[in-house]
């Protein structure tokens, strides 16, 4: 049975519980036979009974009238089972000696050369346009965004636009950071505290939780600069 109505009218501080509750135990006042403050338990209990009624479906319902002369039963024997019942105590069983453990530890020291083929074992080789995104070459962007050659050379030296290494020599330019023929402000800066362009593009190519889950890449060619540059600095160089 689906009891998620009724637990969710529990959170409410005038759920059928509460309000059942309050009606029995004002009615047991009147009987004797209870003691001062044993009106709680009976009216909690018959207060539950009533929520998780109230959540079932008319079909539940039904099924559940055909069985309440034995669901009444079954409630009795719980609440004189549990009045009968000593509290369970877990028995705690205290060894004679205790081995300390020493672990695994950290394994044999691999030299630079063991662990440079252990680690191309695992890794999976992955196109550079896979994770950067679309590039392009100084050729096609001159031919295509008419980005002169000379100028991409002074913007890559000075910083101002990220240039990633493909093969063993050549470079190659992420076309998301330029815009109108141009790198977008801000490069320079998040370059410097990467510490490099591969870091600092794989950084403004992910959604960033601080800037409400938008690529900083993405805010730079809206040239909202001090935006990233202040989001940048409290990543890469935390207090």
């Amino acid at each position: 049975m689906d009891n998620s109505n009724a637990r969710t009218r529990r959170t409410d501080g005038d759920s059928i519980a509460d309000r059942v509750s309050a009606k029995v135990s004002d009615a047991l006042k009147s009987e004797t036979t209870f003691a001062h403050g044993a009106l709680l338990l009976p009216a909690m209990i018959a207060g539950e009974v009533a929520d998780v009624v109230a959540g079932l479906t008319p079909e539940e319902r039904q099924r559940l009238n055909l069985h309440s002369t034995a669901l009444t039963k079954h409630i009795r024997r719980i609440v004189e089972g549990y009045g009968d019942r000593q509290p369970d105590k877990m028995p705690l069983v205290v060894p004679e000696a205790i081995e300390p453990s020493k672990g695994e530890g950290l394994g044999a020291t691999l030299s630079p050369a063991q662990g440079d083929r252990l680690l191309d074992d695992i890794a999976i080789s992955r196109r550079l346009e896979d994770w950067s995104g679309p590039v392009a070459g100084a050729t096609e962007l001159s031919r295509e965004h008419g980005i002169a050659r000379s100028s991409l050379n002074r913007w890559q030296h000075e910083d101002d636009v990220v240039g990633l290494l493909k093969g063993t020599r050549k470079h190659v330019y992420p076309v998301k950071q330029f815009v109108d023929g141009r790198p977008v402000r801000g490069l320079r800066e998040i370059i410097g505290l990467a510490g490099s362009h591969r870091v600092a593009w794989l950084w403004l190519i992910q959604p960033n939780p601080v800037l409400g889950g938008t690529r900083p890449i993405d805010l730079l060619r809206q040239d909202r600069v001090d935006e990233v540059v202040e989001t940048a600095q409290a990543y890469f160089r935390p207090q």
